[in-house]
């Protein structure tokens, strides 16, 4: 279906997000009936089972259990008999550094999809049908994220990625994409809300998350998509910083050896250019967590929207995001430290070495002048001797 979005509307885009969303202008009435004209069809998702996964360690990163309330256990049972309540599986998946988001749209559009730029130079945003249900995807550019709501891991994997395959920069290797898994409820009328509220003792008309389960209010399609927005912004926020933590997983892994070595005082198989590289690689990975990304701060498309602000703190604290990145920050202070260490053993064997080459040298020396102290008075003595008879 062809839709068109007003100049006035194009205008206000340009004026970036704050307006955006004060405004919501960001969409005509044809693209709000397009998310609301038909009511999507779910089945209720039991309990997850053990599956094969990209990232076997993902359920792992939290270390508190959320704690559910009673109410909440029996939300649960709710939405699995009478049906007025479904649960459907978010899936966020980092595959890259970042996405050219306008060659996302054109790939996209020339796919016969109708992808929106739903923050601009932020996030783009399209529906998918996948086995007769629809799902909102969503693909973070400076993230190098897809979250897809409504579509499992594997789904994404095999429907989405390809989509989007040529759009991404910097692309990481196989076994270092990250997937971070969630169940959500979308609430789509207000006799819905007022369970919903009964059953997790929650006031708020807004979208939260309860335990492990994200409630989205979608009873107006514009705000329910912008809270999607917020929480895959926190759930990107997980994935991109469980890359960082894999890659100091590795190298630390690669370093044991030598910390064991230098703890029994045997010698260190290393070079000086293996150490610097080491102490690069890094200085890159503290770089990427605190400088080059948001990851240690809320993005600044936040700030002027308290609630959305409210929603990416809430999925941050349920995926413990800030212990994350101060255990990962004082993990990078260890390591630079040994390597400092191994440079320090390093250049103390390299000063042990030109001592002794200085040695050698005076050595050598001595032996010059001595041979010349044997010639000067030992070989000329008997000379003279001779010359007095």
């Amino acid at each position: 279906m062809g839709l068109t979005v007003p100049a006035l509307a194009l205008r206000r885009l340009q004026t970036g997000i704050p307006q955006l969303l004060s405004t919501r202008c960001f969409r005509t009435n044809g693209m709000a009936r397009q998310y609301s004209q038909q009511s999507d069809t779910v089945r209720p998702r039991l309990a997850k089972s053990i599956k094969p996964s990209f990232n076997p360690t993902k359920n792992l990163r939290r270390g508190v259990t959320p704690k559910i309330s009673q109410r909440m256990t029996n939300a649960r049972a709710v939405t699995q008999s009478d049906g007025f309540l479904t649960t459907r599986e978010c899936t966020t998946i980092t595959t890259s550094e970042a996405y050219d988001l306008d060659k996302v749209i054109c790939l996209l559009n020339n796919s016969g999809f109708h992808a929106i730029s739903l923050v601009p130079e932020e996030i783009v945003s399209f529906r998918y049908l996948h086995n007769g249900y629809r799902s909102d995807i969503m693909v973070l550019g400076n993230c190098g994220t897809i979250v897809s709501w409504g579509l499992g891991e594997q789904a994404a994997m095999e429907s989405i990625l390809p989509l989007i395959e040529e759009a991404r920069i910097h692309p990481l290797p196989q076994d270092r994409v990250e997937s971070e898994d969630l169940d959500f409820i979308e609430i789509k009328s207000v006799e819905d809300l007022e369970k919903v509220q009964y059953l997790t003792n929650k006031s708020g008309e807004g979208s939260f998350i309860d335990g492990d389960l994200i409630f989205v209010n979608a009873i107006d399609p514009e705000l329910g998509l912008l809270d999607k927005a917020a929480f895959s912004s926190g759930m990107s926020r997980s994935t991109r910083l469980a890359i960082l933590e894999e890659l100091l997983k590795g190298h630390i892994e690669k370093t044991r050896i030598f910390t064991e070595l230098l703890s029994q005082g045997k010698k260190l198989n290393l070079t000086e250019s293996e150490v610097l590289k080491s102490t690069g690689s890094l200085f890159l990975i503290r770089g990427k967590l605190n400088l080059y990304s948001e990851l240690t701060e809320t993005p600044d498309l936040y700030w002027s929207e308290p609630r959305l602000e409210g929603i990416y703190k809430q999925i941050s604290r349920s995926l413990d995001t800030q212990p994350r990145i101060s255990i990962l920050n004082t993990k990078l202070d260890f390591a630079a430290e040994e390597s400092r260490a191994f440079l320090a053993v390093l250049n103390e064997k390299k000063s042990t070495h030109l001592e002794w080459i200085i040695i050698y040298l005076i050595t050598i020396e001595v032996c010059f002048e001595l041979h010349h102290y044997y010639e000067r008075y030992w070989l000329d003595r008997p000379s003279e001797g001779t010359a007095e008879r």
